[in-house]
């Protein structure tokens, strides 16, 4: 049995260590570096959201306040933050409030704007059943019914069968929209005002 004195595996270890530390150092730097770069990549994104979730909350209020001189306030918010949702929410905020105030021309723009710059499917999908409701309002049925083509999610089926069957009707095309209807009240994601609202239509288009 051999027998290693403590100042051979001080020796050893000095050599192993030689040999090794710029690995393991560089090993260290690396996985250290990482995981704080991951932390301050995590904060700064809390940070800016918060910040933009601030000026939204901001900038809408101001817009509502006095549209006419904070419409470009508004509309540099939204172009400063396209790759947000809150630019969408702005946007139904100013499509809102120009219904309200009886200006059907810029709530459309306003719609029109939240599909083309949205890269959330939910809220691409609310902007253009708004849009296509808006239209058909508007009696523009042919520019509804194209908006309503972007509309492929299931999810909203029975949201955008109803419409159509508002158009067709609109068109004087009962039958259609009678089925139109019915296929809209077949979807299982309306709420019960909605469903009663499809009836009451079905029920009228029977008689």
């Amino acid at each position: 049995m051999s027998y290693i004195t403590e100042e051979q595996q001080v020796e050893e270890l000095k050599s192993w260590w030689k040999e090794n530390s710029k690995v393991i150092i560089a090993t260290f730097i690396l996985v250290v570096g990482g995981v704080l770069g991951w932390r301050y990549w995590q904060t700064h994104q809390i940070n800016s959201r918060m910040a933009t979730s601030n000026e939204y909350e901001q900038v809408v209020q101001a817009y509502l306040q006095n549209p006419q001189v904070n419409t470009e306030v508004l509309q540099k918010f939204v172009d400063e933050n396209k790759d947000s949702s809150y630019a969408v929410f702005a946007l139904f905020a100013r499509a809102k409030s120009a219904v309200e105030q009886n200006n059907p021309a810029l709530a459309e723009s306003s719609f029109q704007q939240a599909v083309q710059i949205s890269r959330d499917d939910n809220l691409r999908t609310i902007a253009a059943l708004r849009l296509a409701e808006l239209q058909v309002q508007q009696q523009n049925y042919d520019a509804a019914q194209t908006t309503l083509n972007n509309v492929s999610d299931n999810a909203w089926a029975g949201s955008k069968q109803q419409l159509i069957g508002d158009i067709l009707l609109a068109k004087g095309e009962q039958q259609a929209a009678r089925q139109a209807y019915q296929q809209a009240l077949e979807s299982a994601n309306l709420n019960v005002s909605d469903r009663q609202l499809l009836q009451l239509k079905i029920d009228s288009l029977a008689q």
